[in-house]
């Protein structure tokens, strides 16, 4: 071994993966010859085998002082604790200490990812290599592509040899786990579980890797047996096997497909091979035989021969494959004339095939078959105890059991924990059976093989069948007349004095044997006997074993060749008849069962041929002959015999009693003598074993053909409903026995019953002794049966369930002891037919012999009846049938029913409480809540299991939140809802109401919240996650508990809000309580009698007594006192089952949702030390915090088929988990599972461990890798898949939201910054958009038209994956503007902008940033909105769209959940009165046609809608990170710039037409753009012509405002931009006053009329910034009116439409709010009274300029300006006191005060602290009255001093305002003061020249104020003079 192998896993990954996921050619693998596997061919040709120790090796290790080189030439030297760990390594794994060095070096990247221990990773990394290498060479060897990686004939046998010491490798490292418990056992702690689930974890592998083996043999003989298809390699396997292998170990299964094949392939090739192993093999068992065999004295035949095995030197395993061999030899020979000549049958054949069945093949046959059968064949066979044939027919030779693996010193260690405390995880160390045989490899491979050896030896080798007939017929009446001599010589050895009466000893009566050629006096078969020479029978149940539940097995056995078909149906005619033993005919039934396993057809032709062999001849209990009659004659005679035995025993007790009477006062009457006697006769009836047999047969006979039957074939149905008429009246006799035999408490018996006395006389029913073993088995038998009976799939009619309904009449009253009431029916009585399907007897007819003596209690009757666990396991499979929900799925005019009758329980329970209560109650409470004390973890896991999915059933038939929440709210005039429910009981109607009540879910709801049960729920899901990736059948449960618990927590809201309320409603409930106190009307009087006289049935529905929730809130409160179970569920995630991680996030997200585990009001408050994360605080507390953060890793890392599936979930939760905390001050569980440190309230992120936040960035960086492909043979098309698109979208949104929130976002910024140039690829890694795209198959189509086809939105992968891709653009352009906005380096941000705008595209050369619009190409047109209002009318149509938007099954894989839609049609159809079919059929027409529309429109809307709020992001995010780049930086690019422009223009104008928002986002940037463009431009221009160049540009940007204005759609923020811009444009022009005036004049002029009026409108009406905006615009229009010449247009519209009148009056509204912030609680905000100040400024600036021409002025006066401003009561306040205003502000919802008043005091002796003042919540009053008085100053001037009615208005409106002027003089005088004296004015005023400064605002508004009074006193006064 001197190549160099490979010990890092990545290698072998990187190939397997490459194999795994590549796309394959039609049934053949993909071309492989392009992967390069020279890296690892010599791993591969080597297999298993690798370096030994050498003390070489171990030196060089050790050697601290020198580096250690290793395969690849790289030297690293070795510290000590890893040279420790080396050691370790090599003597564990049997390594090479080098290569241990070099596994464990590269094991340190695993250790880093999955978080454990170096010495654990390099064992982890050890069998990943193991099983690539198995995976990779078994894929090349199936695909027969080994030419790869072999390049010489020479090595393939070399590949075969060290396949062979591969196994000899596993068996060594076997050895080693024993050698390290040893070690362990004596070193350390024995008991440690994490030393033993490493054991446990090496078993499992070896174990796995032991199957691999297999499996790559069977593909090199398979393939390649012409270069391994010779006798030294097939000695070599055998030889393997017997040197390393007992009989008993199950290990050598995985050997026999590949040898079994070996002898198939063989018999294929040359005839001197073939030669040559016959050869050898007959030679081999010849002269073992003659070792083996013991002549018997006289004896002249081999076959009389004594063997004895422990002389042998064949194996068992070669047994089998010698008789395998013999078996198609015959076939073999056959095909060839030459070949029958040289080969005699008997000689050459036929002897050695009686040698290896002396050899005992047939048991070990039985034992290879039984182990390798399909698991539910094993349960009905083995575990259902319906009798277990198993054991009695191998008897010689164990079961197969993983024995290899089994610790030799077990017994020692298990005797030290019995006896000494602290080794309480022995038992999980010892414990080997979860390692069992593959279904797969039993189901695939091994199972066929099987199948071909029976069909060729049936018709090959039926003369073998019949020798072992005649031998075991001989030997059973040798047996019976052995018997009969010995108990003809007991019998004259008896004294004549024998008690007469039957004794226990006595036990066989007449029908103990079944033997018709006996005598009168017959004796019981000894079984034990029989079995030594039952190899038929052997056969007969190895075949049962592997045709049972294998449909295709079956079919294939029936579809065989014409000539084998004919042998087929001779063997079973034989079979059937002449049988001669019940063991022979018992089997044969069993056979013939398993062969019903084919389905519907094979069941109705065995049923057929057992119809066709009735005899009307044949005598009773005649199992000779196996047919229909015999069977119903056979078991009726046991059940009359049974019947019989029990009378005459009762008649006997009955007559002791009679005597006990008579003297019971006499003389000689004792006690003691009484109890004597009693327990002298106490009587015990027993059924022979050969009699339990016969039973069992044929009852399993029955069980395989009806349970194989369908009801919706017709002839199926026909068969079954036959079967159950005839076998019904046996199953009742049974159970009415049982009855009898268990009812000496519950019934009493009539003694003059049967004589002339016609007084009835009841006593106590006498106790009658049973075997119980036999009484076990024969209920078991019957509860099997009626459950094979049961089939719930509808019929056309929807009728399928009559025989259910009888079953659970049947059943209930058994249960209750309500069968003796009904007797077997005569001709001589007169019967009435009852609804529960059972004849009742009139009294008048038949005399009852047994009534029940009291009534027993409603929940007493399970513990009376069911006495064994068999008896519950199988009466809790009979139930879970039962309560399977009815299979509707085509079925839409199926009404709810229940599964079972409405009424059960009437007539026979105590107080005739009816319901199936008592069943949930039993199989919840006493059988799964005390089921965790069966210690055998097969049978706990079994009942677990089937109690479980009765409850899964439950909880999934009903859509309860539908039915009570959901229909009535989309369905309009919903009132025929209870027609939607059907009792199946003719004459009884049942309601919603009424079907919940009864209904079994709300029961098991109710108990699901009872301590007994979720107490082992719990225990269940605290096995553990090791537990369930060790043990299938514990992932299964595990699997089906969470999915019990995610939909408890689904629908206990509506259970809580809807349906409890409903169940303690007064109507239908009886609770078991004490009795009422006397009433007035008197107890049991004829009044009190009816009265409490039920009204109907459905008033005495059994209920317990506590109904409700337990007390708790609900299931949330009771998690929230298991947290151990909480964390299970996270660590759980991580499990191998995706069904077990999937609910465990489920349940894990709706945790999070409870009040009890996160508070939403103190997560949301602005105080982050008021957390109150439970779930987070649990998780962060606990031993499994790092398990948890891995377990979300490793199961995120998984490479399965369905890994996408969970990474979407586990994703979503994340998300979900931090959307959960809007303000993002708050730690989540997401931050904790992201890797995320807590030290206090501020969050890290350490660079030592693996985190699941990496794992996302690094899955991210692959998606967008992957995100896109060009198809160069179809047009060079993108096409874009569903999985990197969705999954870089879900990540982008975490990444976001951790950005976005405070306590995350500079540490995640930082991280990601550092992660591989994410920036730069996240831009340079998005695909160039077209419509030609494809979108996961599918290009992208618009067209909606009604009746289209449209292949895109009809997929729904196409759908998701085109939205997710645009989502991923959003957040793509979120994140870099958050990045940008964010970083700090000036260098980093240059590197970002040659990013977005240098790097140009390679064609147009436009900037990378501006293909990011490339998503707003796509549209959908066509689409017909006006439907809506059509189909609102019947539905409602919004919470439709709203229903279909949310997905509420954890399941759902469509973009839209439309599974509301068929819930409704089928609720419609379900409600509707159609009757005959063909009603039905046009109203389903109908209604389909409706549905079809509905689900048309609601696609089409969403799509629409959902395009359209998608795009829009992405545009919102676009231009945001258009104004980053302008606002954060100063870009100085006016390329770039001028692009910008270039394309937002004329995509404004383009949406404008269709959707305004687009427009106003574009408009909204283009105010940013417009004020970069008068920067780096229209400022820099150098002349004239430059700025004329400039403005030119813009001109389409004002049209563009100009008609945004005009649009009808246009909203008020819109056009507050779009006022922005045209008066940016208006102001820039009136700056240069350019030449630009006249043309825009004839622009605006030119525009629509209702220009101005929207203008206008928004200035007098709007509320928001277009108010602001609209009156500033109108003022620059004015201006520019005035340039127009004389006439000013502007003005002239304004006083047309009367705008200027009402923009006069509209002062009045900060008035009006100045008012409301005067009074207490007037509910204005500081936002409000800000905007109303603004506006009021606004409108005074646009009046002065409207002032300023002698027209505006006279305008103004004529609106009554003056009348206005004197009513405003805000300009009459005192200014020294000023105006206290009370203002609603804050999200605490506080209010505050601001003060209106002068900045400037009234006298200086105020002046204290002009610092606190300002600091205070203050509004100078200059705001308010320096623009009043310019406009009043502005009116005076323009109308000069000739216009007296405006002198005479300003000289009243001056009176008015005397104070305020006053007030204002006054302050201007103390202020000339100050500057005079200000020491000597105010004492001890030493800062107030400080304060007083001349540039001070509030000097200079004041000194502004007095010049405006003092110039219009100076113009009014002026005036008056003159």
């Amino acid at each position: 071994m001197n190549e160099s192998m490979n010990w890092s896993c990545d290698v072998f990954a990187n190939v397997y993966n490459i194999i795994k996921f590549q796309s394959p050619t039609a049934g053949e693998g993909g071309d492989l010859s392009q992967l390069d596997f020279s890296p690892i061919i010599n791993d591969l040709l080597h297999i298993l085998v690798t370096p030994t120790p050498l003390e070489e090796s171990r030196t060089q290790l050790i050697n601290e002082t020198k580096p250690v080189t290793f395969s690849n030439g790289s030297q690293v030297k070795l510290n000590q604790p890893f040279i420790e760990i080396s050691a370790v390594l090599a003597k564990e794994l049997d390594l090479n200490e080098i290569a241990s060095a070099e596994l464990l070096y590269y094991a340190g990247d695993v250790s880093y990812k999955k978080g454990t221990s170096l010495g654990d990773a390099a064992r982890f990394s050890y069998y990943s290599r193991l099983e690539y290498i198995l995976n990779i060479l078994g894929y090349l060897t199936i695909q027969k592509q080994l030419h790869l990686v072999i390049t010489k004939e020479s090595d393939f046998q070399i590949l075969f040899d060290n396949l062979i010491k591969s196994f000899e490798k596993i068996y060594r490292l076997i050895n080693n786990l024993h050698n390290m418990i040893d070690k362990q056992k004596v070193t350390s702690d024995i008991n440690s579980l994490a030393f033993i689930n490493s054991i446990n974890f090496a078993r499992t592998q070896l174990f796995n890797n032991h199957e691999l083996l297999g499996k790559v043999l069977y593909g090199l003989v398979d393939q390649y047996f012409d270069k391994f298809g010779n006798l030294n390699n097939y000695k070599k396997m055998l030889q393997l096997i017997s040197d390393h292998h007992e009989d008993g170990d199950i290990l050598q299964i995985h050997f026999l497909p590949g040898v079994l094949q070996f002898i198939a392939k063989l018999l294929e090739g040359n005839d001197a091979l073939v030669g040559e192993f016959h050869t050898h093999i007959t030679t081999k068992i010849s002269d073992d035989y003659r070792l083996v065999s013991i002549p018997t004295c006289g004896g002249d035949k081999d076959n009389d021969d004594i063997i004895d095995l422990s002389k042998s030197k064949i194996s068992g395993f070669e047994i089998v494959t010698n008789f395998f061999f013999l078996s198609h030899f015959i076939t073999w020979c056959k095909e060839e004339g030459t070949r029958t000549a040289k080969y005699d049958f008997k000689e050459h054949i036929l002897k050695y095939m009686e040698y290896l069945i002396s050899y005992g093949v047939m048991e070990r046959i039985l034992c290879y078959c039984a182990e390798t059968s399909n698991a539910k064949t094993q349960q009905a066979f083995e575990y259902s105890n319906i009798y277990d044939f198993r054991s009695l027919l191998q008897r010689n030779f164990p079961k197969l059991t993983p024995s290899k693996f089994q610790y030799p010193g077990t017994q020692e260690l298990l005797y030290a924990s019995n006896m000494k405390p602290g080794f309480e995880n022995i038992g999980k160390l010892l414990d080997v059976s979860y390692l069992t045989l593959n279904e797969d490899l039993n189901e695939s491979l091994i199972a066929p093989f099987f199948q071909r050896f029976f069909s060729v030896f049936i018709v090959n080798a039926a003369i073998v069948l019949t020798q072992l007939r005649d031998l075991e017929e001989d030997f059973v009446l040798s047996s019976i007349n052995r018997q009969q001599d010995e108990d003809s010589d007991e019998y004259e050895t008896k004294t004549a004095t024998t008690v007469s009466s039957r004794k226990t000893d006595d036990s066989y009566s007449d029908f103990d044997s079944n033997s018709r050629t006996r005598s009168a006096e017959k004796v019981g078969l000894d079984l034990d006997e029989v079995a030594q020479r039952a190899d038929l029978e052997r056969f007969y149940l190895a075949f049962a074993y592997t045709f049972n539940n294998r449909p295709e097995l079956c079919n294939l056995f029936w579809s065989e060749e014409q000539q084998v078909s004919n042998d087929i149906v001779g063997f079973i005619s034989w079979g059937l008849s002449n049988n001669t033993s019940p063991l022979i005919t018992a089997t044969f039934c069993i056979l013939l069962s398993s062969l019903a396993s084919g389905g519907n057809e094979t069941a109705a032709r065995i049923w057929e041929i057992l119809v066709n062999n009735n005899n009307a001849t044949m005598k009773k209990n005649d199992y000779s002959k196996i047919s229909v009659d015999s069977l119903v004659d056979s078991l009726n005679y046991y059940i009359d015999s049974l019947n019989e035995q029990f009378e005459l025993d009762l008649n006997d007790q009955l007559k002791l009693y009679q005597k006990k009477q008579e003297f019971l006062f006499s003389n000689n009457y004792s006690a003691q003598k009484e109890a004597e006697d009693a327990n002298a006769n106490r009587i015990t009836i027993e059924l022979a074993e050969d009699s339990i047999v016969f039973i069992s047969g044929f009852m399993q006979l029955v069980s395989g053909i009806v349970k194989n039957l369908s009801i919706q074939n017709e002839r199926g149905r026909e068969i079954k409903n036959i079967a159950y008429t005839r076998f019904q009246p046996i199953i009742k006799g049974f159970l009415k026995f049982d009855n009898l035999i268990k009812g000496g408490k519950i019934l009493s018996v009539d003694v003059n019953a049967g004589t002339s006395n016609n007084n009835p006389k009841f006593i106590d029913l006498p106790t009658i002794l049973v075997s119980d073993d036999s009484m076990v088995i024969l209920i078991n038998l019957i509860l099997t049966l009626l459950g094979d009976f049961v089939d719930h799939s509808k019929d056309d009619d929807g009728q399928g369930n009559t025989i259910g309904y009888e079953i659970w009449r049947l059943v209930d009253r058994w249960l209750y002891f309500g069968l003796h009431d009904l007797p077997e029916t005569t001709t001589a009585t007169t019967s009435t037919s009852s609804a529960d399907g059972f004849s009742r007897t009139s009294l008048s007819a038949t005399r009852k012999r047994y009534t029940s003596k009291r009534n027993m209690r409603i929940n007493q009757a399970f513990s009376v009846n069911l006495t064994h666990f068999s008896e519950i396991a199988n009466f809790t499979t009979l139930i879970r049938k039962l309560l399977t929900p009815f299979n509707t799925n085509n079925q839409a005019f199926s009404k709810y029913s229940l599964l079972f009758p409405c009424d059960l329980g009437l007539g026979y329970r105590v107080n005739n409480q009816i319901g199936i209560w008592p069943y949930i109650e039993f199989l919840m409470l006493e059988v799964f809540g005390n089921s965790h004390n069966i210690s055998n973890k097969k049978d706990r896991h079994l009942l677990q299991s089937e109690v479980i999915e009765i409850l899964i059933n439950s909880l999934e038939e009903i859509d309860w939140k539908f039915l009570s929440e959901t229909a009535p709210q989309v369905i309009r005039k919903l009132d025929n809802i209870d027609n939607i429910f059907d009792s199946l009981i003719p004459g009884i109607q049942i309601d919603f109401a009424m079907f919940a009540k009864l209904h079994q879910s709300l029961a098991v709801l109710h108990y699901l919240f009872d301590n007994k049960f979720f107490n082992t729920l719990f225990k269940v899901i605290d096995i553990g996650v090791d537990e369930v990736n060790s043990s299938e059948s514990s992932s299964e449960l595990v699997a089906q508990v969470l999915k019990v618990l995610d939909k408890l927590l689904d629908v206990q809201p509506t259970y809580l809000r809807r349906l409890l309320p409903l169940l303690k409603t007064k109507d239908g409930i009886t609770q078991p309580q004490k009795q009422a106190p006397a009433q007035p009307l008197g107890v049991n009087t004829s009044m009190s009698l009816i009265l409490s006289t039920p009204r109907t049935i459905f008033d005495n529905v059994y209920y317990p007594r506590n109904i409700g929730s337990h007390g708790v809130d609900d299931f949330y409160e009771i998690l929230l006192f298991h947290l151990a179970t909480v964390v299970h569920f996270a660590l759980y995630v991580g499990c191998n089952n995706d069904e077990i991680s999937n609910s465990a996030i489920s349940i894990l997200q709706q945790i999070d949702n409870s009040k009890y585990f996160h508070s939403r009001k103190i997560a949301n408050s602005v105080d982050p030390l008021l957390e109150n994360n439970r779930l987070l605080t649990t998780f962060q507390s606990i031993d499994e915090s790092i398990k948890i953060k891995y377990a979300f890793i490793n199961k995120f890392e998984s490479l399965e088929e369905s890994s996408f599936k969970m990474k979407y979930r586990i994703i979503e939760f994340l998300l979900n988990n931090l959307n959960h905390q809007p303000n993002g001050k708050v730690a989540t569980v997401a931050h904790f599972l992201l890797g995320f440190d807590f030290r206090g309230h501020n969050l890290s992120l350490g660079n030592q461990n693996n985190t699941l936040l990496k794992t996302l960035l690094r899955t991210l960086s692959v998606s967008l890798d992957l995100l896109s492909e060009i198809d160069y043979n179809n047009g060079n098309k993108y096409i874009i898949d569903i999985g990197p698109a969705k999954l870089s979208s879900l990540i982008l949104e975490v990444l976001i939201k951790l950005v976005r929130d405070p306590i995350s976002s500079v540490v995640t910024l930082n991280q990601l910054r550092e992660y591989d140039d994410l920036f730069e690829k996240l831009i340079n890694y998005q695909p160039k958009l077209d419509l030609s795209t494809i979108w996961c198959g599918v290009e992208f189509n618009g067209d909606l038209q009604v009746d289209g086809v449209n292949a895109f939105i009809e997929s729904s992968l196409s759908v998701e994956t085109f939205f997710a891709f645009i989502n991923q653009r959003n957040l793509i352009l979120q994140y870099l503007s958050l990045e940008f906005h964010h970083i700090s380096s000036i260098t980093k941000k240059e590197y970002y902008i040659n990013l977005l705008i240098n790097n140009k595209e390679f064609l147009n050369h436009a900037p990378k940033i501006l293909s990011f619009l490339d998503v707003l190409n796509y549209s959908f047109k066509n689409f017909e909105m006006q439907k809506y209002e059509s189909l609102d009318k019947k539905f409602n149509m919004l919470s439709i769209l709203q229903q279909a938007k949310h997905k509420s099954d954890n399941e759902q894989e469509e973009y839209l959940d439309l599974s509301i839609l068929n819930k409704i049609i089928k609720i419609l159809c379900q409600g509707s009165n159609a009757i005959t079919n063909d009603a039905k059929r046009a109203f389903s027409q109908e209604v389909m046609v409706e549905g079809n529309r509905i689900n048309e429109f609601v696609i089409k809307y969403i799509v629409s809608n959902d395009l359209k709020e998608v795009q829009l992001k992405c545009l919102h995010s676009w231009c945001q990170l258009i104004e980053i780049l302008i606002t954060d930086n100063g870009l100085q690019s006016t390329d770039f710039l001028l692009q910008v422009l270039q394309i937002v223009i004329p995509k404004t104008n383009d949406y404008l037409e269709t959707d305004i928002s687009f427009s106003a986002e574009m408009i909204s940037l283009c105010v940013l753009l417009f004020d970069l463009y008068e920067k780096q431009i229209l400022n820099q221009s150098k002349g004239e012509e430059d700025f004329t160049l400039g403005m030119g540009r813009l001109i389409p940007l004002f049209q563009t405002c100009l008609t945004g204005i005009l649009n009808s759609n246009s909203t008020p923020n819109l056009r507050s931009d779009l006022y922005v811009l045209c008066n940016k444009f208006l102001m820039k022009i009136f700056d240069k006053d350019s030449s630009f005036v006249l043309p825009m004049i004839r622009i605006i002029k030119s525009s629509d009329k209702k220009f101005f009026e929207i203008i206008c409108n928004d200035a007098i009406y709007s509320e928001g910034s277009s108010r602001i905006t609209s009156t500033l615009l109108l003022e620059s229009l004015i201006h520019l009116g005035s340039s127009a010449g004389k006439a000013n247009f502007i003005l002239d519209s304004l006083v047309k439409n009367n705008s200027l009148l009402l923009l006069v009056r509209s002062i009045k509204r900060t008035d009006q709010m100045i008012k409301l912030c005067i009074k207490p609680g007037g509910g204005v905000t500081l936002d409000n009274l800000i905007f109303e100040l603004t506006a009021f400024k606004s409108t005074l600036y646009l009046l002065i300029r409207v002032s300023q021409s002698k027209s505006g002025a006279l305008q103004l006066i004529q609106s009554e300006l003056f009348s206005v401003l004197r009513q405003s009561r805000f300009l009459s306040i005192d200014p020294d006191l000023g105006l206290n205003l009370n203002i609603k502000e804050g999200h605490d919802f506080k209010s505050i005060t601001v003060n209106v008043l002068l900045d400037t005091p009234s006298t200086l002796n105020d002046l204290v602290d002009l610092s606190k003042i300002r600091k205070e919540n203050t509004i100078s009053y200059f705001e308010f009255l320096i623009p009043i008085f310019q406009l009043i100053t502005t009116v005076l001037l323009a109308m000069g001093p000739t216009y007296k009615p405006g002198i005479m208005e300003t000289k009243g409106l001056m009176e008015s305002f005397n104070r305020l002027i006053v007030g204002v003089m006054k302050r201007d005088v103390l202020l000339e003061s100050r500057k005079d004296n200000v020491a000597g004015a105010v004492a001890g005023a030493t800062n107030v020249t400080g304060i007083y400064k001349e540039d001070s605002t509030q000097v200079q508004d004041l000194q502004k104020l007095v010049k405006l009074f003092t110039l219009i006193d100076s113009l009014v006064n002026s005036s008056v003079k003159e």
